[in-house]
């Protein structure tokens, strides 16, 4: 198959720029980072006759479907309603395909998907939705059994079916308190066959590589998840863990290519997660792979095929462990991934009929581009790029660091240095993630690390306790520790980067987002003398007024909060409440249309400053919820934000960018 520089200019994709260049490298501007990526996703046809790519449109992800060498596309869909994306894209034929529709709300990178599932041709024609809700809500499409009845569902596509040009298996959805079966379903008329039911509420199902539904995972109110295996030909699950027994998660991860061993991820009553090795015939287990410090960060299927063959953990240097070290497999994605320094390789999971296979690659300094490589000639060629005009030359290097929190704790997270700089005595930004439970700052292309990197800071981020990837203690360990022990491991983070030489201890602020944004603030006012800034954006600033708000009426919420939040009175950990002890300048951003911290939260903080005194700017969007959106709002706020840090801590000033978007 041949991909030519026809095609990519049809999609307004092009081949990765070259990068060298005269030294010192000019540093990248916010424009530069907050364009649009040219491409989202892209997948072939079984065959290689079509190639199907999602790319951004405005505020929209359309879906682009064009053969190889062509310039018009045979192909372009778009979706309804506020902020809907194209989201997954799978063939089931060399000319059928189907897509999931998305939505992008709140404070997430990528859109999340709704249920809605479609199915067409890849010429476009011929489309049935197979489930989801219409646009004007009236009713779903989606036959159970061939019966003409229509019924409230939403579809998860969990296998495409190696064997079969008709038929898909997919989680089938009917509400949070209902049962999810698995379901296979005709793309072509949308009727579907039952082939099991979870044994309990708000399961994810998992198949075997035939496409078998082997395990269901799901949790009642009580939040103890329970996993349930069942075999290839048997009908009744068998509860295989229960976390109200055990204490831990198990979690399944793939299946070996005969489907004899089941790979699955445990969790550990301390220390970072296990994978363990399910042998389906005896029933028995064995220890696979145990880091000894994190998480594995995802898992790694065979070059071309469908199942697992290891883990991989991302860092600096990004490390792969195989189940079979010495297998085909292994040694044909070893050789890979050295093709790829210091970035971690992704296959998909199929080849086509001429052996093609796609290949993803991503790193700190590299937002993502697609290979080409071919099974029989290991040739590897490059693709599409997502930002090709970005330069890793000129782009902030992440490195891994640690260290010892003030009770011992060990402290993991990531460092990113100005472009040229040698580490030492620097301006920095302390960015705290949002969550704060379970989230993590991960080694890979950080938008918000990179703009600021570009204007001269080194950025430090911080997997605190209370974060994910280092096993579930390191999680727990944050409970009930807003503002305290939490708070600790940013303080004493941003002293060790003080005592290692990095920062310039007169230079630093602290800038977060949602939890990051409370811990920002709680930040300034617990150690007035140690930042000489604070950023807050889309925060929640006082936990009392959380506790009692009405949208935590769901059962499952509350006990979570209750579980998770800090006993007795939370004026001591509400930054609002002790707004007169902040003695820096604040900069506050939020938006109206907020659902998970309410606007309210940043006009009282605002508040509480300007009565204490204490220089406040504030930044409000009308027509923003959780994060911000749309390109002359991020444009404004990045803006305003390296506008601020400028005059605090002097890094560089921002380039002139258009006037502030009227709303």
């Amino acid at each position: 198959m041949k991909f030519t520089a026809t095609l990519l200019s049809a999609l307004l994709l092009a081949p990765a720029i070259c990068h060298a260049q005269a030294s010192p490298p000019k540093p990248h501007d916010i424009e530069d980072f907050i364009r649009e990526d040219k491409f989202r996703s892209i997948s072939v046809s079984p065959k290689g006759t079509y190639i199907a790519a999602t790319v951004p449109v405005g505020d929209k992800t359309v879906l682009i479907v064009l053969k190889p060498g062509e310039n018009t596309p045979v192909a372009r869909v778009n979706v309804e309603g506020k902020r809907s994306h194209i989201g997954g894209v799978f063939w089931v034929s060399d000319s059928r395909l189907i897509y999931s529709v998305a939505i992008r709300d709140q404070l997430i990178e990528n859109p999340a998907p709704t249920g809605e599932v479609w199915a067409i041709n890849a010429d476009g024609s011929k489309p049935v939705q197979l489930g989801g809700w219409k646009p004007d809500n009236a009713g779903i499409v989606g036959r159970a059994g061939g019966s003409a009845a229509k019924e409230a569902v939403g579809l998860q596509v969990i296998n495409t079916l190696d064997d079969s040009d008709k038929y898909v298996v997919a989680a089938v959805y009917r509400g949070s308190s209902d049962y999810t079966t698995a379901e296979r379903v005709d793309v072509y008329t949308g009727t579907r066959l039952r082939l099991t039911q979870a044994p309990i509420i708000n399961a994810g199902i998992g198949t075997d590589n035939r496409g078998n539904p082997r395990f269901a995972s799901g949790f009642k109110v009580d939040r103890f998840r329970k996993l349930y295996y069942r075999g290839p030909e048997d009908k009744d699950w068998v509860l295989m863990n229960d976390e109200g027994v055990s204490g831990k998660v198990v979690s399944p991860l793939g299946f070996s290519a005969d489907d004899k061993i089941a790979y699955l991820v445990t969790e550990e009553k301390t220390g970072p997660d296990s994978v363990i090795a399910y042998d389906t015939a005896s029933g028995t287990t064995k220890p696979v792979f145990r880091d000894a410090t994190a998480d594995p960060s995802g898992d790694i299927n065979a070059i071309g095929k469908r199942h697992v063959i290891g883990v991989f953990f991302a860092g600096a240097t990004p490390r792969y462990e195989y189940f079979e070290p010495d297998s085909a497999d292994a040694k044909a994605h070893r050789a890979l991934q050295k093709a790829f320094p210091g970035q971690v390789v992704v296959a998909a999971t199929y080849a086509t009929e001429k052996k093609d296979v796609l290949i993803y690659a991503y790193g700190d300094r590299e937002p993502g581009g697609y290979y080409v490589m071919n099974l029989d000639t290991r040739k590897v060629s490059p693709m599409m790029f997502s930002a090709d005009w970005l330069d890793p030359n000129r782009l902030g290097q992440m490195r891994d660091v640690s260290f010892k929190a003030r009770d011992g704790r060990a402290i993991q997270g990531f460092l990113t240095l100005p472009p040229g700089s040698d580490g030492r005595n620097l301006p920095l930004v302390v960015n705290p993630h949002g969550g704060p439970f379970t989230i993590q700052d991960s080694w890979g292309y950080d938008i918000n690390a990179q703009v600021l990197a570009a204007h001269g800071y080194a950025v430090l981020q911080v997997n605190f306790r209370g974060s994910g990837g280092y096993g579930r203690e390191h999680v727990e360990a944050g409970y009930k520790q807003w503002g305290l022990k939490m708070q600790d491991d940013l303080t004493d983070a941003t002293r060790w980067a003080i005592v290692e030489g990095i920062a310039d201890r007169n230079r630093i602020c602290i800038f977060g987002a949602s939890y990051g944004g409370y811990a920002s603030l709680m930040g300034a006012a617990r150690e007035p003398d140690l930042y000489r800034c604070a950023i807050g954006q889309v925060g929640v600033y006082d936990l009392a007024k959380v506790e009692s708000d009405d949208s935590l009426g769901n059962d499952y919420l509350r006990r979570f909060f209750d579980e998770t939040m800090n006993d007795g009175d939370l004026a001591e950990v509400s930054p609002n409440r002790i707004a007169q002890r902040i003695k820096v300048p604040v900069f506050l951003s939020a938006g109206h249309e907020d659902e998970t911290a309410p606007v309210e939260h940043t006009e009282m903080m605002e508040a509480a400053l300007k009565k204490a005194g204490v220089p406040v700017e504030t930044l409000y969007f009308k027509t923003e919820g959780h994060g911000i959106y749309k390109l002359e709002h991020r444009r404004e706020f990045y803006a305003r934000l390296l506008s601020f840090l400028q005059k605090h801590l002097g890094g560089r000033a921002p380039v002139a960018v258009a006037a502030p978007a009227k709303e």
